[in-house]
């Protein structure tokens, strides 16, 4: 049988090719013929079972309109997940950063400035020979051993204790808050990939519904193709929706079960704070405090920057021991001060060139500062159209389904006596509504999710106003 069907659909090819179609309408043909000829493999259904097959699809969809439960909305961005995105790091973190800042004070601290030095000679002669650098030639050694203390307290931790102490502290804010950031785009990827999944199990109920009852519209347009009482264009039609929704069924990564109401649209319409929310971004985005953090470390740089960083005072103490042959061995302690004094304005310079990095810093902020207020209100007026098509979507759902309870109203009592094929069309138009909807649903949702990313240690939600 099936050779037979491939015979009859390569006829009709041969028969449109010589006939001059156009490859749209060969293409139409054929889909049609291969739907025909496929169709007649399986036992049609009959009139009765037809009839039968819609009344349980009404019921179904009588079912979740009207007698379901309504389920209360939940942001995909839950507020304890929001509260702080990185919430499940940063405890971790603030404690590993607050120990290495601390080590790195106390290693700051214990810096004395104290050096010991030593070194040894041995004349290669027998020490008889006079030292060139002394007066007499009694004092010729054969061994001399020398120890210093030197004390360089200008690279101690006494000076600029405060100044060094801040610096540390800073930088270690500086790695905790950037540490942070990048945690904060982990989760929020993170929450995007649930809300898809959230989004995908509800727009996979709803489109497994109108597939099903776009299933039974085709059966029941090849029935009447095949009763010849009407044309094939509506049918080629359905095909093609059916189509369509399949694909968009097949990108759904998962199976999920049907819809289990369908009775009202159960999101709501967030309005966003934006006064209030800018002036919190303003003051506490991550990048901001960065750059406040940054400018901050540049101006205790500046402060540790200057000419005594290079002269170096050194008081110290030597000890001398000598060996000598012909006479008893000797030793002496010297006391005296080490200094060395740059001569150069390479202080100065390098003070000018940090005064002009943060001055470039405060142009990178306010560059900053006017990005971010671009990208926000881009992302607020992209929820206010999101908001403005989930209002016009609901109205038509809740429209729609006053529609359907009024013509359930005029079919009962009339079977037979109405056109079944234009009721199921009725609830294939509201789950149609449903699918806008739900489109709309989840491109508001994703948008205030990506406002989040520009909150630190503060959820989106305390800026939302929730209008169920």
């Amino acid at each position: 049988m099936k050779k037979d069907i491939k015979s009859y659909i390569k006829y009709i090819d041969r028969f449109i090719s010589y006939n001059g179609y156009t490859a749209i309408a060969r293409y139409t043909t054929l889909v049609f013929t291969a739907f025909m000829a496929m169709n007649s493999l399986y036992a049609q259904k009959s009139e009765s079972e037809l009839y039968k097959a819609f009344e349980e699809h009404f019921a179904i969809m009588d079912s979740l309109i009207f007698k379901a439960k309504e389920t209360p909305y939940t942001l995909a961005l839950q507020e304890d997940e929001a509260s702080y995105a990185g919430e499940v790091f940063a405890h971790r973190q603030d404690s590993l950063s607050q120990k290495k800042v601390q080590a790195q004070i106390k290693a700051m601290r214990a810096q004395t400035g104290l050096v010991i030095s030593g070194n040894t000679y041995y004349r290669i002669n027998d020490g008889s020979a006079p030292d060139p650098d002394q007066d007499d030639a009694i004092s010729g050694y054969k061994n001399k051993i020398q120890a210093e203390l030197r004390w360089n307290f200008l690279n101690s931790s006494l000076i600029s204790r405060a100044s060094r102490t801040r610096y540390i502290e800073l930088q270690g804010e500086l790695e905790r808050i950037s540490f942070n950031h990048e945690q904060t785009k982990l989760l929020i990827e993170e929450q995007k990939k649930q809300l898809r999944e959230e989004y995908d199990s509800l727009l996979s109920g709803v489109l497994q519904l109108r597939i099903n009852n776009l299933h039974l519209l085709q059966e029941a347009q090849s029935y009447l193709v095949s009763d010849r009482s009407i044309s094939t264009d509506e049918l080629l039609a359905i095909m093609d929706d059916a189509a369509v929704a399949s694909r968009r069924l097949s990108a759904i990564p998962r199976d999920y079960p049907t819809a289990s109401q369908l009775s009202h649209p159960t999101a709501a319409i967030i309005e966003i704070d934006t006064t209030r929310l800018m002036n919190h971004i303003r003051e506490n985005e991550s990048e901001i405090i960065k750059i406040d953090l940054q400018a901050r470390l540049l101006r205790e740089k500046e402060k540790s920057t200057s000419y005594w960083r290079d002269v170096n005072v050194s008081p110290f103490v030597r000890y001398s021991h000598y060996t000598r042959k012909s006479m008893p061995n000797y030793s002496n302690v010297d006391a005296g001060l080490s200094f060395q004094i740059p001569i150069s304005s390479q202080s100065r310079k390098e003070r000018n060139a940090i005064q002009a990095e943060r001055i470039e810093l405060l142009d990178k902020k306010d560059a900053h500062i006017y990005s971010i207020n671009v990208e926000i209100n881009s992302i607020l007026e992209d929820i206010e159209r999101a908001n403005r098509g989930l209002r016009s979507e609901i109205s038509r759902i809740l429209t729609m389904k006053n529609y359907i309870e009024m013509r359930k109203g005029n079919y009962s009592g009339h079977i037979g006596q109405y056109n079944f094929l234009s009721r199921i069309k009725e609830y294939n138009h509201y789950l149609e509504c449903w699918e806008n909807y739900l489109s709309y649903l989840y491109e508001r949702d994703c948008l205030i999710i990506e406002l989040q990313s520009f909150l630190y240690h503060k959820s989106i939600l305390d800026f939302c106003k929730i209008e169920h």
